[in-house]
């Protein structure tokens, strides 16, 4: 919202609610008054009309209306800042989402723009129409780690807490939620996608999804509502796990050369995984994959 449509805004709704309050308790006489009141309270405090009204600001002394005022002060401090960040979040999008920079001399100029904007790792590579931004001024935060591919027409939502991983791959049109909506209220949710993660086309991941693990495999066009297990396999809307991609013993194999002994996943974590979402469900998920 530009200063000039804020003003107007002040202007035309604080005149309706001077009128209002004027005609409930004074009589019209006091309505220029309250106006400017009202105007004084917004310059100051950054308070709208609304809330203006809702405080009863008119009714209060001058410790009071200062104590309340501030208190607004500093949402409106914070709304002000989020909103200068939106903008030039916008401007960066515009400018560096554009398909022009899909040539070979500008591709490593926007993959540097997107590293600095959203502190990356090294080598992240990134293609057009990608969309990285936060909603309902909402102070999310978001960490991209190394070796990051965000293919084009992907949209990051991170208004709640967002951890990318080192090589994790989003492709075309993947769609990240960080957010909820409870009432009128967004609420934040984090989301943290492990080292390796791969999500293919058009994959849907949402708020009560948390926690994809290192080297899982989203399928093309999966609706994720709840968490992955690292190295799984989930298909289908809504996402199923139909299997892994190596057995426990191999996965600890592979970790022997992939990680430090204190970061490598545990023998009977990766079993407990394997029986719970594969193992034991096998009939169920020859049955869904035969759909």
């Amino acid at each position: 919202m530009s200063k000039i449509h804020r003003f107007r805004q002040v202007v035309k709704f604080g005149w309706q609610h001077a009128g209002q309050i004027s005609q409930e308790s004074f009589g019209r006489k006091k309505q220029i008054s309250l106006f400017l009141d009202i105007f004084g309270c917004y310059n100051k405090y950054g308070m709208w009309s609304n809330q203006y009204l809702k405080e009863r600001m008119w009714e209060k002394d001058k410790a009071v209306r200062d104590s309340i005022g501030n208190t607004y002060k500093e949402a409106h401090l914070k709304r002000e800042k989020w909103l200068k960040d939106f903008y030039a979040n916008r401007k960066f999008f515009i400018k560096y989402s554009n398909i022009r920079y899909e040539k070979e001399s500008l591709r490593a100029k926007r993959n540097e723009a997107y590293t600095k904007r959203y502190n990356a790792g090294k080598n992240l590579f990134v293609e057009n129409d990608v969309n990285i931004s936060r909603q309902h001024y909402l102070d999310g935060t978001i960490s991209i780690g190394d070796n990051v591919l965000i293919a084009k027409h992907v949209f990051i939502d991170y208004s709640g807490e967002l951890i990318i991983h080192d090589d994790v791959a989003l492709a075309n049109g993947v769609i990240i939620e960080t957010h909820t909506h409870i009432g009128k209220d967004a609420i934040q949710t984090r989301l943290e996608i492990g080292n390796g993660a791969s999500l293919f086309s058009r994959a849907y991941i949402s708020d009560s999804c948390h926690v994809i693990g290192r080297g899982a495999r989203i399928g093309a066009g999966t609706y994720v509502r709840t968490n992955v297990p690292p190295y799984a396999i989930m298909i289908g809307n809504p996402g199923k796990i139909i299997g892994f991609r190596m057995s426990p013993d191999e996965v600890v194999e592979y970790e022997k050369n992939k990680y430090p002994i204190q970061e490598r996943l545990s023998k009977g974590e990766l079993q407990k995984n394997y029986d719970k979402y594969f193992l034991n469900r096998w009939k169920e998920i020859k049955d869904f994959t035969r759909m």
